[in-house]
């Protein structure tokens, strides 16, 4: 008996010290960094303007759907620890339900699409309008505006790396308008006009470059697909003759195949850039988008 309780107690101190070590080595780990920001592209700029001088954290885990991660408690509660956190805003991050004072809300500083655009009055309304649009950063020109604000958000809160920030930022400002201009002449000169998606994120890409989106859900690709809309789309596939559906990444392919199976259109996917996998992190948003480029420029016959 006497063995038995000083096995247990032995037991019992293992337990406790390995926990302690991990709650100490996750509370390390977490206060070493100092930005926290859900979506990809904004970790991207975020990254990219400060380099390893400051420690940057995605929340959204890679290879995660951005529209369906919901965060720990443990997670909601270290948003106010850190010296900035950056958020997409317009409902893409549904847990976000206070106000943090370390907060950027990235949707208040970017040019909207025509279904989230308002009047200079109503503009904080519809900043908060969950139904509208949430994938701006697919405009480039707001990527550089993003580029911009974050820039001075840093330079604000980090004044010490003041100058790796703005050196950075004129680096990824050049990329991002070589890639500006691959689109207007990649774009240029298509027999199409149209591209059928089964997730409705691309439509600041479309306004931008004056094509249309037909798409099987809305905003997030989380919604049922009726068998009305499936129908239409169908439909549109063969009176239009197109010849790609494409399909997002993180998203099941189903609905594109049962559509291809129906008109003999292939499927492609294209990457939304909310969230990307780890391997595609290592490449990068402009090296994808420039993959999403010429998948758009072969499905609309582009010259």
């Amino acid at each position: 008996m006497k063995k038995a309780l000083i096995l247990v107690v032995l037991l019992l101190a293992v337990f406790i010290g390995e926990i302690l070590i991990f709650d100490n080595n996750t509370n390390e780990e977490y206060n070493k960094v100092r930005i926290l920001v859900t979506s990809y592209p904004l970790f991207e700029i975020t990254d990219k303007l400060i380099g390893s001088d400051v420690e940057v954290k995605k929340l959204i885990p890679y290879g995660v759907e951005a529209h369906s991660y919901m965060p720990t408690a443990k997670t909601m509660a270290l948003l106010t620890q850190a010296d900035l956190f950056i958020y997409n805003g317009l409902g893409m991050e549904t847990w976000i339900k206070n106000d943090y004072p370390n907060a950027v809300d990235m949707s208040k500083h970017v040019r909207l699409n025509e279904n989230s655009e308002c009047d200079e009055d109503e503009h904080e309304h519809h900043h908060h309008d969950e139904d509208a649009d949430p994938h701006y950063w697919l405009d480039i020109e707001n990527m550089m505006t993003m580029t911009l604000v974050l820039k001075q958000k840093l330079e604000k809160i980090f004044p010490e790396h003041k100058k790796t920030i703005e050196k950075n930022a004129v680096v990824y400002i050049e990329k991002l308008t070589e890639l500006s201009r691959a689109y207007n002449i990649g774009l240029g000169g298509c027999k199409r006009n149209e591209i059928i998606v089964n997730h409705n994120a691309f439509g600041y890409l479309a306004k931008r470059h004056d094509f249309n989106v037909h798409s099987v859900t809305g905003l997030s690709p989380d919604e049922q697909v009726s068998a009305k809309k499936m129908k239409e789309i169908t439909d549109l596939v063969i009176d239009e003759k197109i010849k790609v559906i494409f399909f997002e990444s993180f998203v099941s392919s189903k609905v594109a195949e049962a559509i291809s199976k129906e008109t003999g259109a292939r499927v492609e996917s294209l990457q939304p850039l909310a969230n990307v996998t780890k391997t595609e992190a290592a490449r990068g948003y402009i090296s994808i988008m420039h993959d999403n480029l010429e998948k758009l420029s072969l499905a609309m016959e582009c010259e």
